[in-house]
């Protein structure tokens, strides 16, 4: 039980919204690369454009679940990651503005909770850090 309401959503994974007040993201990483083979011709190199890779996103949160709650968006997030499932990934702005980064799956899921608490078993602190694999438009509509 949190001492204080949730407010300020920051983000939103599928059903868990990542709050200034609960859930707490601290740092978002993004990475993508793309291939470029080098081909050797008679006149020296060409360089050959072939694609991007998958876009990744490396998303670290953290909580004082005794005090300010968030373990509720973690189960929704650890859920999402079992199942496998496909979900919306929202940024979200101020004045309830948002920008869809489109769909993604919750590749990793990696938890660590310091000074557990005598009554309940819970960290006092808990860090959380997710990696999403941003879907392509195509793959999520089931396209070739």
């Amino acid at each position: 039980m949190s001492a204080l309401k949730p407010s300020g959503a920051l983000i939103s994974i599928g059903g868990a919204i990542l709050y200034v007040v609960g859930l707490n993201p601290q740092r978002i990483s993004y990475s993508s690369t793309a291939r470029f083979p080098v081909h050797q011709v008679q006149s020296g190199i060409r360089i050959q454009a072939t694609g991007a890779d998958a876009e990744r996103i490396t998303l670290e949160a953290m909580t004082y679940p005794h005090v300010v709650g968030g373990l509720d968006a973690y189960a929704i997030l650890k859920a999402h990651h079992r199942q496998q499932s496909v979900v919306p990934y929202i940024r979200l702005r101020g004045n309830y503005l948002g920008e869809a980064n489109g769909l993604c799956v919750i590749e990793t899921v990696d938890t660590d909770e310091e000074r557990l608490h005598p009554f309940d078993g819970v960290g006092r602190k808990v860090d959380v850090s997710l990696g999403l694999l941003l879907l392509p438009p195509t793959v999520a509509l089931g396209g070739a």
